[in-house]
């Protein structure tokens, strides 16, 4: 049964929605809500986000958690930190639900759309999160790197967008966000399968964008730069400490972006202020590599 909803979320309407024929889109910026949350209020929205045990796919869902959105977690393997990252969000006043898999399987989408529609009524802000790196030379890649990778990054943002458009179509309203990286810019001898993923989700940003601003519904990546996350050191074999703080000095801000950031930059593009922004990317990188 869909859980109970705060403000009904066809009030953002008054800001951004589909384009009708022969009106375009409405934008009024001086008719907006003001709540204890401010102009990022999610009550009442429902936003799923991949790859949400820790990191930056945490720091994402408590974002939204505390501006009111209903939240999805979905890990691959860790449940009890996904329960956790529920919590978290649970003690924050909002409504979580937890959703295993990997999202590189379509069975996985498919049943966080089925679990989120049942719990929630819909999904209105989709957030690829799910990520991993392999850390191999050209030689060392196999086909099935090649193809794993280029699934779980790029085809999976495909599929989530195929899963939870159309009821952001019939809503007139949606949000879909891409957790993107420098190396779909740079691309990187030691992870090609991943940068090759990475720039083929820029390039899907784009397209999506295009298709899919008629129907209300923006399309935009956040691209982190070097951030102090927990990682693997089979991943990352050669992140030390002192690699760390030799890569802070080049960084113009003189610190590392914080994971909190990344998850405020999510929060903007989702809230219904920001519905003339799509086809972006905002890099969340402390102008590290000043990418355009």
């Amino acid at each position: 049964m869909p859980a109970c909803r705060g403000r009904d979320p066809g009030r953002a309407a008054i800001l951004d929605g589909p384009v009708q024929e022969g009106k375009g889109v409405r934008v009024d910026v001086d008719r907006h809500e003001e709540d204890e949350r401010g102009e990022l209020d999610f009550t009442g929205r429902t936003v799923v986000v991949t790859g949400s045990s820790r990191n930056i796919g945490r720091a994402i869902v408590l974002e939204f958690a505390r501006r009111g959105a209903n939240v999805v977690i979905n890990t691959r393997r860790d449940e009890q930190a996904a329960v956790a990252v529920a919590d978290e969000a649970a003690a924050l006043g909002a409504q979580a639900l937890v959703v295993m898999g990997d999202a590189g399987d379509r069975a996985t989408i498919e049943a966080i759309r089925q679990q989120a529609t049942e719990r929630f009524g819909r999904v209105d802000i989709s957030v690829s999160n799910a990520a991993r790196r392999l850390h191999r030379s050209f030689a060392e890649t196999s086909d099935e790197d090649w193809a794993y990778h280029l699934n779980q990054q790029l085809t999976a943002s495909w599929c989530l967008a195929k899963a939870f458009v159309p009821g952001m179509q019939a809503a007139g309203w949606g949000r879909l966000i891409h957790i993107n990286g420098p190396d779909g810019w740079l691309g990187g001898a030691d992870r090609i399968p991943h940068s090759v993923a990475k720039g083929g989700l820029r390039n899907l940003t784009k397209s999506l964008a295009s298709a899919l601003g008629p129907f209300g519904i923006t399309v935009n990546d956040v691209v982190p730069g070097f951030q102090d996350t927990v990682r693997d050191p089979v991943t990352h074999p050669m992140l030390t400490a002192e690699l760390t703080a030799e890569a802070v000095k080049r960084i113009p801000i003189r610190r590392l972006p914080t994971m909190a950031e990344v998850a405020w930059a999510c929060a903007f593009l989702a809230s219904p202020r920001s519905g003339g922004i799509t086809g972006s990317a905002i890099h969340v990188d402390g102008g590290q590599f000043r990418l355009s």
